[in-house]
């Protein structure tokens, strides 16, 4: 029974990781699109509209359950000292960080105040495909 609990938590926290990233992903990618139009453009609107949603339906919810499926599946194999889930765990902080900047860009975008370029959110949506590879390897290697 307790490798069923296991598995359903790791399932339960990768269908949410995965949620979570694909978010981190297409977020930054709508950024560099949303900088091309005018403000006065009706586009412009439905940008604020899909990236709310994104965030708010998708990307909140995602990250909230990654933490805690994750965190569940740490009690479960009680592992706390092993260096690759340590450096994992402060990864996801600063994809959680990041996740946080993107929701004040956001919320700059629905403001009119943005003052960033296309070029600084094609830069930026280089950060969570980073973050997630070395997660990735981190979980499959477990260097000590």
């Amino acid at each position: 029974m307790e490798t069923n609990y296991y598995n359903i938590l790791k399932f339960l926290h990768i269908i949410f990781f995965t949620t979570w990233m694909a978010g981190l992903f297409y977020l930054p990618r709508l950024y560099v699109y949303h900088t091309k139009i005018s403000k006065k453009d009706k586009s412009y609107q439905t940008f604020i509209t899909m990236e709310r949603k994104l965030m708010k339906y998708i990307m909140n919810p995602s990250m909230i359950l990654t933490w805690v499926f994750g965190t569940l599946l740490t009690y479960q194999i009680s592992v706390y000292d092993q260096l690759w889930l340590n450096l994992k765990f402060v990864l996801v902080f600063l994809l959680s960080v990041f996740h946080m900047y993107c929701a004040r860009i956001r919320k700059s975008f629905e403001k009119g105040k943005n003052n960033k370029d296309e070029s600084f959110y094609r830069w930026i949506n280089e950060i969570p495909t980073t973050l997630f590879i070395i997660i990735v390897f981190l979980v499959v290697f477990k260097p000590n």
